[in-house]
């Protein structure tokens, strides 16, 4: 690779998040190869015992708020910046209680651009929170040409009772270990 072409792959990484830049570092063959992504999501329960889901922009499908670590963040942080990013709520750190540590064969996900990766997600949940539920947040994504478009992450935001979920509903997973640590709660 020449020089010039060097600094303009550097000038184009430099805004991207870690995984985009690890992804985009390989070569095309092993871009889409499964990667392991460490990250956090967050239960949010009203005060009704609803448990709030997003309604994903880059795919017809609800699922909770979160989202990956980026390098030098706790958890918690990870679990605190998305649930603001994706849904305009704000909580505390000593607020958070910590569900589960999720990770294996039912974190497995694929991306519409192809990339296929392994979650280990650290799972939240929060009762306290303020803020004005709004899914404006837009972030850099793979437009899977070598080209980033600003996509917003989250169409709509809503509150779901345990037992009236969307068909169309991802993190199953996550959600079922919220279900047995509230049960186990009680």
């Amino acid at each position: 690779m020449e020089r010039q072409e060097l600094n303009e792959l550097k000038k184009k990484l430099e805004n991207l998040s870690y995984i985009l830049k690890l992804r985009n570092s390989l070569i095309p063959e092993f871009r889409h190869m499964p990667l392991f992504q460490n990250g956090s999501a967050i239960i949010v329960v009203n005060e009704n015992g609803e448990i709030l889901l997003q309604e994903r922009g880059d795919r017809n499908l609800w699922g909770l708020p979160g989202g990956l670590q980026e390098l030098g963040e706790t958890f918690e942080q990870v679990a605190l910046r998305e649930l603001q990013e994706e849904t305009g709520l704000v909580a505390f750190a000593d607020d958070l209680e910590l569900v589960k540590v999720v990770s294996g064969e039912s974190r497995k996900n694929s991306y519409p651009n192809g990339d296929q990766v392994y979650n280990n997600t650290v799972l939240f949940c929060v009762k306290k929170y303020h803020g004005d539920l709004n899914g404006e947040y837009a972030e850099l994504v793979d437009n899977n040409d070598g080209n980033f478009i600003l996509q917003k992450e989250t169409k709509t935001v809503k509150f779901f009772g345990l037992d009236n979920l969307p068909e169309n509903l991802m993190d199953i997973d996550l959600i079922e270990s919220y279900r047995n640590y509230a049960t186990s709660k009680q």
